[in-house]
């Protein structure tokens, strides 16, 4: 055998045809083929202007709950705050019908989970209706120096008027 009767070696069947690289093909998106044609832009348009039906969490539900979760917890507090205002209605002799309700309402907002500032807000409001309020250091002052005036009336009467720099 001579080197041009030799076998020819077996080589891979040429790229060309066969698609070199699929991830690299140009991408079908039918969004981007839809803005294409006016009638697929109008269609698109459609679709971005048609208002939401039920978007985002239900008002009045907090961050990082589902309205089945906080309407258990909300029962529960309600039905906690009831017996905590009638505790304090017996104590503090609250005869007043909405101010038991407002109470209610109040220690109910403390109870359940939610925004920090409403929460301190409802036990501000239930601090302020249910505990007196302490006295003010200014009368205490007052006093000091009334007693601080009288005591030198006294020493004038007594004919012991203080010298200054003798």
């Amino acid at each position: 055998m001579t080197e041009k009767q030799r076998k020819q070696r077996a080589k891979s069947p040429s790229k060309i045809g066969r698609g070199a690289a699929p991830q690299k093909a140009p991408k079908k998106n039918y969004f981007s083929q839809l803005m294409d044609t006016p009638e697929g832009r109008e269609l698109r348009r459609q679709w971005s202007t048609k208002p939401r039906k039920n978007a985002g969490r239900p008002k009045g539900v907090p961050d990082g709950y589902r309205k089945a979760e906080i309407d258990p917890l909300r029962a529960k507090a309600k039905k906690e705050a009831e017996e905590v205002v009638q505790i304090m209605s017996e104590k503090l002799n609250i005869e007043d019908q909405y101010a038991k309700e407002a109470l209610t309402t109040a220690v109910e907002v403390m109870r359940v989970p939610g925004e920090t500032r409403e929460r301190l807000a409802a036990a501000r409001l239930v601090l302020d209706y249910t505990k007196s309020k302490p006295e003010t250091k200014s009368q205490v002052t007052i006093g000091k120096a009334e007693e601080f005036l009288a005591g030198l009336l006294a020493e004038e009467d007594d004919g012991q008027t203080p010298q200054a720099g003798s």
